[in-house]
């Protein structure tokens, strides 16, 4: 962790959820300009890590009492959407793409 607003020098986004990514966010303000700079641009992959397993949560609640072609007209996506992302749901290896 760093003295500056407690921020881990190397995030592991399987360990972030979506409160503690709010928290990590409120504590860019804290850090001196340099070491923010690393920071936000390795909190902007752990973000999209977190927010696609909230969505893809979402769609499964959804799933669970409706079709997906149900679930994809409510969310304004595929079919084939709906279906990845109860897949990755399921499978959290599938959530970190590969860059």
């Amino acid at each position: 962790m760093d003295a500056a607003g407690d921020y881990p020098e190397v995030m592991n986004p399987g360990d972030v959820d979506v409160r503690e990514l709010a928290r990590l966010i409120g504590a860019l303000a804290k850090m001196p300009p340099a070491k923010r700079v690393p920071a936000a641009r390795e909190l902007v992959e752990v973000a999209r890590v977190v927010l696609s397993a909230a969505a893809d949560e979402a769609v499964v609640e959804l799933a669970s009492s409706m079709t997906y072609a149900q679930v994809a007209e409510q969310v304004g996506t595929s079919v084939a959407s709906v279906n990845k992302a109860v897949s990755r749901h399921r499978n959290p290896a599938l959530r970190i793409r590969k860059k």
